[in-house]
């Protein structure tokens, strides 16, 4: 049923609560050697006590999570209006068309794709990579598909696949971040994005709004990908709130997978152990007792030893690796560290769906006062992609005509 509230009423309740709460939830867990809640005994004695098969299980199911949570830190969390999935019928494609594209990606492409109907407008499709999305449309829907893409190597390869299956898709290649693309944006036009990330979805609205571009589809993803340190607000609502988010922030958004395999399971446990060993090594050469962080390491480095993630490490950070007898030690205690970062985590996972609809009503909020009436929902289940939130936003003739998000 449709939620009684509006998407603003929605954004202020969720403002409230994300403000109240920000010392469960504005924290870094890396940064921390004990639980940081010692004031809160109920909360630090709940998770202790916790298994690691109970902390797994929590951790996947949002909904559990908060209602448990929510007692112990007198504040209820369960307050995110549930979303319709829409299950539009799936636009008969041939598999050959298809053809090269993964599992879930297909399918969030398919069912994505269902629901940019009831429209014949030219389609504009931003951050294509080798416009799949857009090939797709174009095929089953028999309309014409503008793709913008900033790799050379990717614009080249989807217009051989649009070449080869004879569709009416053609491709540009541009910074979407510049002014290069801003005449791409017409006002009878359908703009469409599929998980492009933080700053390049903001780009195509703000470009979009100033443009009045007729219809604007979008499923945002990675938040935390901003050039600014500070995420820079776009609504009304969301610039009068106190509210401050970093980029460290934004990230707890995106801290939910679907289920990984053994493998990648294995290998995120050992990057996360090997770091906060690496921490507490790095506190002892520095004499500092501050966290240091490090960057992006290649998955090909956590087959190999701790003592050659310590002297990598060591390089990225001008440090001495001069005694290597007690790494043991230090590995053995970064096992440990991980325990109770898993169960910090916990508790500031209660909070990611709560961080990331304030977000999506950021986005909304900013498209409404731009004269647009906007629909959220999920395009596909969460098991295909946990970055399943629609955004789908029409020019309104109306101003005053908004629409409300849909429930269950």
């Amino acid at each position: 049923m449709p939620s009684k509230l509006t998407f603003t009423e929605q954004f202020l309740q969720i403002d409230s609560l994300l403000r109240e709460t920000r010392s469960y939830w504005q924290i870094r867990p890396f940064e921390h050697l004990q639980l940081p809640w010692t004031e809160n005994s109920a909360l630090c004695h709940y998770v202790s006590d916790l298994s690691s098969d109970q902390i797994e299980k929590l951790d996947g199911d949002d909904k559990r999570l908060r209602q448990a949570i929510s007692p112990l830190i007198g504040t209820n969390l369960d307050i995110i209006e549930p979303l319709s999935c829409i299950t539009a019928p799936k636009l008969d494609a041939p598999t050959w068309l298809k053809a090269g594209i993964k599992g879930r990606k297909l399918q969030q492409i398919e069912s994505f794709s269902a629901l940019t109907l009831n429209t014949k407008s030219p389609v504009l499709e931003w951050c294509a990579g080798k416009g799949h999305l857009g090939r797709l449309i174009a095929f089953t829907q028999q309309r014409s598909v503008t793709s913008v893409e900033w790799q050379p190597q990717l614009c080249a390869d989807g217009e051989l696949l649009s070449l080869k299956h004879k569709v009416n898709q053609r491709f540009r290649q541009g910074d979407v971040l510049s002014d290069e693309v801003n005449g791409l944006l017409q006002p009878k036009l359908h703009a469409i994005a599929l998980h492009a990330c933080g700053d390049l979805h903001i780009a195509l609205l703000t470009k979009a709004v100033l443009a009045k571009t007729q219809r604007i589809t979008i499923a945002p993803c990675c938040y935390h990908l901003i050039d600014e340190q500070y995420y820079q607000k776009l609504s009304q609502q969301a610039q009068s709130s106190e509210l401050q988010l970093q980029r460290s922030d934004l990230s707890l958004s995106m801290q939910q997978t679907v289920v990984a395999g053994q493998r990648q399971q294995r290998h995120r446990a050992t990057e996360v152990a090997w770091r906060l060993a690496f921490d507490l090594l790095q506190r002892d050469i520095r004499q500092q007792s501050h966290y240091l962080p490090l960057p992006s390491i290649r998955q090909s480095m956590l087959v190999g030893t701790f003592e050659d993630f310590c002297q990598w490490a060591c390089d990225k950070k001008g440090l001495v690796l001069v005694d290597k007898s007690k790494l043991a030690h230090y590995q053995q205690r970064g096992w440990q560290r991980r325990e109770l970062n898993s169960r910090i985590e916990l508790v500031t996972h209660a909070f990611r769906q709560l961080l990331e609809r304030w977000l999506l009503l950021d986005r909304i909020l900013f498209l409404e006062q731009h004269g647009y009436c906007v629909n959220l929902s999920e395009f596909c289940a969460h098991e295909i992609t946990p970055r399943n939130a629609l955004i789908d936003a029409t020019l309104c003739p109306d101003r005053s005509e908004l629409n409300h998000v849909s429930g269950d």
